[in-house]
């Protein structure tokens, strides 16, 4: 299909012949129910996001234009760019985008109050919009949190989900007869049983600013902290202060050199060397550890929920979805490919790929269960995550900026600062953020 892809210009020359074909009546297709061929003949341009969801997903649009007798084009760009391209697009109110892709730990806050989503309430009740099988309650109570505003508007169908979850050497605990961490009372002292360099690291988590703020509140939520009180930010609490301690102390004592300079790529290829017991991160980089070409601990990885904590049990997610775009001129024919493409088919498809999803039948899926590929526990882990997912990041226009001010409080941490002092900074910086993008 990448043929089929072509640029927005290119496409917006031919956009206005297809308009002008004849707009869609309604009230026939209202009288009938539901049908796919309703909006038959119409044309749809998308804005993907170069992402495994996507990888699947565009193997299988040929299916959606046979269903509903629609043309799709569309353009899939890395994320900045295609962030970039939307921002331009919408600011231009070119028109030109029906449907996109959506990161909205990052987006959905900045895109809602820019008005860029055209909200699925509508969409979802009308019963010859929605086929009978979408069944929006099979989305887990996360997912669907996580695409709905503070108004109640819902901004997208929620697509990947990802969630954080410890991965483990099963060999490296047998010989040590442990066991995966229950509280963050237990971690520690079990990293540091585990940890033996030069041969193997008790522990590795990101230590990149911006990058560790995705991985932080696997520490922050169990230990009671967040990001908001009452609109006001908090990053100076106790809860905070505990959370930043254990943090910069795991990394800094049992950790890789070098981690505090650590994306996700460096946590994860010192595990997949084998230079790693414990490894915290995203469920989804798994995929890679299994796989024998890139790592030398296959079939030697355990994944198991993260711990809990005096503050709960909780796992950080970060969700993307398929939002229809707000300056559409087919925004309902638009909201049929957003549907089709989280429809209960399409999330098996995705998690038969090992790429996760937020539907709750996807995982007893009599196909997903005849053909697992990945371990038997990632599923459990990964199931169990959603089940106590909790969005990852605070919900604010200035999400990255927040990454940033949290992230050199972090690295600062693990390089020794202490944690009150440098979170004491990093209130100050929070709060003048919100003073000037939340009001």
């Amino acid at each position: 299909m990448a043929a089929r892809r072509l640029t927005r210009r290119t496409f917006l020359q031919g956009l206005g012949a297809g308009v002008a074909a004849g707009p869609f009546v309604s009230t026939p297709a209202r009288a009938q129910g539901f049908n796919w061929k309703r909006f038959q003949g119409k044309e749809l341009f998308l804005l993907l996001t170069k992402h495994p969801f996507i990888d699947v997903l565009e193997k299988n649009i040929p299916e959606f234009e046979s269903l509903t007798g629609m043309k799709v084009k569309w353009e899939t760009l890395p994320e900045i760019q295609a962030r970039q391209k939307m921002t331009v697009e919408m600011t231009a109110a070119s028109g030109g985008i029906d449907a996109f892709f959506t990161s909205l730990h990052v987006e959905k806050k900045r895109f809602w109050k820019a008005g860029w989503y055209h909200a699925l309430n509508k969409f979802l009740e009308d019963k010859t919009l929605t086929s009978p099988d979408f069944d929006w309650n099979d989305f887990t109570p996360g997912a669907r949190a996580g695409v709905t505003q503070p108004d109640g508007s819902i901004s997208a169908l929620a697509a990947f989900v990802d969630a954080n979850v410890v991965f483990y050497r099963k060999d490296l605990f047998a010989a040590k007869s442990a066991t995966p961490p229950k509280t963050l009372a237990d971690l520690e002292p079990l990293v540091q049983k585990l940890h033996a360099p030069p041969g193997a690291y008790g522990i590795v988590l990101r230590g990149l600013k911006n990058a560790n703020a995705t991985q932080y509140p696997s520490i922050l939520f169990p230990m009671g902290g967040t990001y908001l009180k009452d609109g006001k930010g908090v990053l100076d609490s106790k809860e905070q202060i505990a959370a930043l301690e254990l943090y910069a102390k795991l990394l800094r004592q049992y950790a890789p050199p070098g981690v505090v300079n650590f994306n996700w790529y460096e946590c994860s290829a010192s595990f997949m060397q084998g230079q790693v017991a414990i490894y915290m991160d995203g469920v989804n980089f798994a995929s890679q550890f299994e796989d024998a070409a890139k790592s030398k601990v296959v079939g030697k990885v355990g994944y198991a929920v993260l711990p809990s904590g005096p503050g709960g049990h909780f796992s950080p997610i970060y969700i993307t979805g398929m939002a229809v775009s707000s300056q559409s001129h087919n925004k309902e024919a638009a909201y049929l490919f957003t549907q089709w493409a989280t429809n209960k088919t399409n999330m098996v498809r995705e998690l038969m790929a090992g790429v996760g999803v937020g539907r709750t039948s996807t995982w007893d899926n009599p196909d997903v269960k005849a053909k697992p590929k990945m371990p038997a526990d990632w599923y459990q882990a990964y199931q169990a995550s959603l089940k106590i997912g909790r969005q990852g990041l605070p919900e604010i226009v200035g999400v990255t900026e927040y990454r940033d001010i949290i992230g050199v409080a972090i690295q600062k941490a693990i390089e020794g600062a202490p944690a009150a002092q440098v979170l004491a900074q990093a209130q100050k910086d929070f709060q003048d953020l919100l003073n000037r993008t939340e009001s």
